[in-house]
């Protein structure tokens, strides 16, 4: 039982090394794939929509960058369409190449939007906080002359993890210095001007995952030319605008976890952010209580099956399910915005269950094989599996039990054996002891040994036996009734008929593996032993076939028809032995 606790504590052990291991981040490149692949499609808002400078706005409107008055044109056309908000991810940092009357241009036409519009500051150097929103170091910033009342700022750095892809964002960044300033997100701030309502801002952290609900191309797309060139008012009317660099040459696209091998422009990536926010998908990393209390129960729980389960196969398999049950779990929590370490959390069980089953195989079992490798070689299959059950209640070494006391022997087996040539003699001695051997083992005892042509076996160990008695008197019986048959097949194939004699005795004895160091027996010795093979011998002296001493009479539950013969001497006992024989 003390090595059956033991399971608890590799268990525990198990979800400590795993734990640590989450603590230090590993395995958190292939977390990060996991989660990709759990990510799951989902609809869009039809609230947002781009408006891209591609390639083929850049072939129509002339060589980037381009002039602020393009811009400032745009703007003012979409100002008749009543859009929400606009969304510009170009940050105008410097001067305008044709001169500073193009900045003015601008400026003018921004005073005149009837729509709020927000534009981009970016950190050159972002350190990240967790606890707190991000510091900024320095931030790029458009210029003065472009932030008006009905412009906001909002911040548009994202975070590339080691393998490329784009997957969390900081939703707030402050400067640094004595009075710092506090940027939003762009894609909130976008979302939070336009008037639309953000759900659930309370499960926004300052770092978190973004909640990709599609590959690129999916959210609605309209070429900067045609909004300069073509009516699209039907297609900007109350909507959330993201105007954005949507061609390869500017090397503004980044992989996204829905389709790393097609990249992601950046004003999608905030466009996919405002979709985000605007359908109230949440993608929140499972908290780091809630994380340990998993891994702990993940690989505790196998050990419990393995306490509680005698075959390993049962645990490993329980374990296997288990397994499979958390995978659905964390499917399922992801589809509810909540991402769970899949790797960790599967580590758990799986190393908890591969350290439990080697030490059941190597350390807790290998006494368990020993036991059954000893015993089913004499016993019983029912026996052998009570043994099996608690193999504590067994010494090898030798111990004094109760038991009753089997010894059989043929009649007249030199006389019998001398007309008989040597194979035939093996033959029937083969077929004798079959018969007479299932017997014991069919009625619970223990084979103890072949001595010649005589059977010893015994009943009451290696596990105690309340009904050894009867046990031991039904498996003679039934040996007599089976000789009686095998002398019917003997007679017809001309072989001489085999008699016997049985003696039963019920007292103490020392049980357990007698002999040398290369070669033993498991075995049972002492007077009681000796009072039981000195009763078979009686069987010639009162022409009986069973001789049953009173101690196994008086432990005999059962109802049986004895006959007392007498109160006899036996050799090395000074007082004599009452004994009894079955009338059938």
């Amino acid at each position: 039982m003390k090595l059956k606790f033991l399971y608890f504590v590799l268990a525990l052990a198990s979800a400590g090394l795993i734990w640590l291991s989450f603590s230090a981040g590993m395995f958190s490149g292939v977390e990060n794939m996991s989660e990709d692949i759990l990510l799951p499609a989902r609809p869009v808002s039809g609230d947002v929509v781009i408006i891209t400078i591609d390639d083929e706005s850049i072939n129509r409107i002339g060589q980037w960058p381009w002039p602020r008055k393009v811009f400032a044109d745009a703007f003012l056309k979409i100002n008749n369409q009543a859009p929400l908000a606009l969304g510009l991810d170009v940050i105008f940092a410097e001067p305008s190449r044709v001169g500073s009357a193009d900045d003015q241009y601008l400026a003018d036409a921004l005073k005149q939007l009837k729509y709020p519009i927000v534009m981009p500051v970016e950190s050159e150097n972002l350190l990240l906080n967790y606890n707190a929103p991000s510091r900024a170091t320095r931030l790029l910033y458009p210029l003065e002359i472009f932030r008006q009342k009905n412009v906001s700022l909002g911040h548009a750095n994202i975070i590339t993890d080691k393998d490329g892809v784009v997957r969390r964002i900081p939703w707030q960044i402050q400067t640094s210095g004595i009075l710092p300033e506090l940027y939003d997100s762009f894609a909130y701030a976008t979302v939070e001007q336009s008037g639309k309502e953000i759900l659930n801002k309370e499960s926004l952290w300052s770092i978190d995952k973004i909640a990709f609900a599609a590959p690129t191309g999916v959210i609605r797309r309209i070429p900067f030319w045609r909004v300069m060139e073509q009516d699209v008012g039907s297609m900007l009317a109350n909507k959330i605008l993201f105007v954005g660099v949507f061609t390869a040459d500017l090397h503004d696209a980044k992989p996204t976890p829905m389709a790393k091998e097609k990249d992601m422009p950046g004003v999608e990536i905030q466009a996919s952010i405002a979709n985000m926010l605007l359908m109230n998908y949440r993608l929140k990393t499972l908290s780091g209580v809630a994380t340990f209390v998993w891994i702990l129960l993940a690989a505790f729980i196998p050990a419990i099956f393995f306490f509680f389960f005698k075959r390993s196969r049962v645990a490993v398999v329980l374990s296997v399910v288990l397994g499979a049950v958390y995978f659905f779990a964390i499917v399922f929590l992801f589809q509810y915005g909540i991402s769970v370490n899949l790797i960790h959390i599967s580590l758990a069980w799986i190393l908890s269950t591969i350290v439990l089953f080697g030490y059941r195989h190597f350390v807790a079992e290998r006494e368990r094989r020993g036991l059954k490798n000893v015993f089913s070689k004499y016993a019983s299959k029912e026996v052998v599996s009570e043994i099996l059950k608690d193999p504590g209640r067994v010494k090898l070494g030798g111990e004094e039990k109760e038991i009753t006391i089997f010894f059989s022997d043929i009649r007249s087996f030199t006389t019998w054996s001398e007309q008989t040539t040597p194979k035939k003699l093996v033959s029937i001695l083969n077929r004798y002891f079959t018969a007479m051997s299932e017997e014991v083992l069919n009625n619970g005892g223990v084979l103890d040994k072949y001595i010649g042509d005589a059977i010893m076996a015994f009943w009451g160990a290696p596990i105690g036996d309340p009904e050894q008695a009867d046990k031991a008197i039904t498996a003679s019986l039934s040996m007599l009734e089976k000789l009686k048959k095998l002398n019917v097949e003997l007679k017809a194939e001309g072989e001489p008929e085999i008699k016997i004699g049985i003696g039963l005795f019920t007292g103490p004895a020392v049980v357990g593996n007698v002999g040398s160091e290369k070669r033993f027996n498991y075995t049972a010795i002492g007077d009681t032993v000796n009072v039981g093979s000195r009763l078979e011998g009686l069987t010639k002296e009162y022409n009986v076939q069973l001789v049953i001493g009173e101690t196994t009479k008086n432990r005999a539950k059962g109802s049986y028809n004895f006959k007392f013969l007498a109160s006899a001497a036996v050799k090395g006992r000074v007082e004599p032995i009452n004994i009894y024989t079955i009338e059938v």
